[in-house]
Parts: structure tokens; sequence; C-alpha cells
């Protein structure tokens, strides 16, 4: 976000989880009035190691109190995994693991004391930096020679700089009116765990020689456990007739992605 904001002349303060004490109303909204922006942007996702109900609570009591807007990132945890099922804003979440539980808890706080607010709920998430679902599976490729992965995990990848760009289209929207609430954004492409493998093996192929040989449709594989379950898909028709904003398809950004870590590894 941060290189996307500088490059559309964006002023932008980035702050990681550790810089402020995020659990302290008084300090928080001390840092957010030396700062004075109109919006705060949490990036920080809703789970047990993330932003959690107390958190949530401190910024948007701190954004309440000094007229700011939050803007926070969401899940589709929310719901349950249902076979075809493309669940709307409208629907009502039924999150049926700890950790989507922890996700409505968190979009509650927030729409309970803060009316000035985007929850932008996401699929599962790809990035070009920390240990995500695609560092796994390039792992699995360099020390196996077989993969066997499931040809019916389904899942929506998601880029984190598609993410970034749409988190600045909203703001830069929300600058001149009222578009307040909860959207949602994946990519345009469902595909399955053991499809996403083999293009993820395929592009990355383009910078190393990988020891594995196959790629195998296996539900049964104890290699599949490294992976998240099968996530709900996500309608994403709300988006984009508010904010015009269309899902990407996930292969060109994991094409960049896979391109920007290899680079990284060279510096």
């Amino acid at each position: 976000m941060t290189e996307q904001a500088q490059a559309k002349e964006i002023s932008l303060h980035a702050i990681h989880s550790t810089d402020w004490d995020l659990t302290d109303v008084a300090k928080v909204q001390a840092r957010l009035k030396e700062l004075a922006p109109q919006f705060v942007i949490n990036c920080i996702l809703p789970n047990e190691a993330g932003t959690t109900v107390h958190i949530a609570s401190v910024l948007s009591q701190s954004c309440a109190a000094l007229n700011m807007a939050l803007i926070q990132l969401s899940s589709n945890d929310v719901f349950a995994y249902q076979d075809g099922e493309i669940f709307s804003e409208n629907d009502e979440p039924e999150p049926k693991t700890e950790s989507g539980k922890q996700v409505l808890a968190v979009e509650t706080a927030i729409r309970s004391s803060l009316e000035r607010h985007i929850l932008l709920r996401v699929g599962w998430l790809f990035s070009s930096q920390g240990h995500d679902e695609v560092s796994k599976l390039l792992e699995l490729a360099q020390n196996n020679e077989h993969l066997k992965l499931s040809d019916s995990k389904f899942l929506c990848p998601t880029s984190a700089c598609d993410i970034a760009a749409v988190l600045l289209a909203i703001v830069n929207q929300c600058r001149y009116s009222s578009l307040w609430g909860t959207y949602h954004y994946c990519s345009a492409e469902a595909t399955t765990l053991f499809k996403f493998a083999e293009v993820v093996v395929a592009e990355a192929r383009q910078y190393e020689d990988l020891i594995v040989e196959d790629i195998v449709a296996d539900a049964s594989s104890e290699m599949n456990g490294l992976f998240a379950e099968s996530t709900p898909k996500l309608a994403t028709k709300k988006l984009l007739y508010t904010f015009g904003i269309k899902p990407k398809p996930w292969r060109q950004a994991l094409s960049r992605i896979l391109k920007k870590r290899y680079l990284a590894k060279k510096q």
C-alpha cells in the first residue's frame, strides 16, 4: 500500500503493528491527533494474533472521538463454506470456526461504536512477503519430488497488492461521498489448491530449479493439512456498483508477486 500510495502521490503514514500500543485508547488518540489523518486503515486481519475485539474497539472509539473514518480489513471467515454458494454482504454471517467468530466480533465492535467505517471482507490472501500459502507451496516444491494436493479444496486466491489498490480507491472516493458499510473483494476466478499449486510451480520454474517432478490430485494426502480449508466465495457486485471496482484475475498478480519474491532474494 505504501508503494502504491507513493506512486499516486497520496499522503500515507505507515505504522507497524508494534509501533503503537493499540490496546490503549488514550495513547492511540494522542498519536492520531498528532498525525491528523482523514482515514485510518487497519490492515491487520482479525484473528488470535492480529486485530482483537479490544483493538477494534480502541481504534473505532478513537476515530469516533476525533471524527476520523476507519477502514478495517476483514475476512470471508464470517461465513461457513458451502459448496457452490456465493455469499453477499446481505447474507447473515454464521461462522463455524473460532477464527471466524473472532472476525465477526471485530466487525460488530466497529459497527457499534463508529458510523464512518468500511469493513472490507477479502478472500484467501497471498503476497510477496511473509510465510503465506505461496511460500508453503514453494517449500514443498523445493523439497519434494511429488506433490499430492486436493482438487476439491476450493479457494479464491487474492493478491495483497490488489487489495491495497482497492483500499486506496475506496479512500479516494469516500473523501467525497458517504459510502460507509461492508463490502466484499476477492479475485475473479475461483480455483482449487491442486490447480493453484500447478500455476505456482510453473511460474517459479522461471526463477529456480525445483525438485518437484509432478503434482497429483489427492484429497487424502497429509500435505493438504498444511493449507486452509475451502474458503467461502464472496460476491463482489456491491463493490463494483458502489465504487466501480472490478475483481481482478489472480494469475497476473501471482506472476508479479513471484517475480518480486525472487528479485528480493537476489538483493
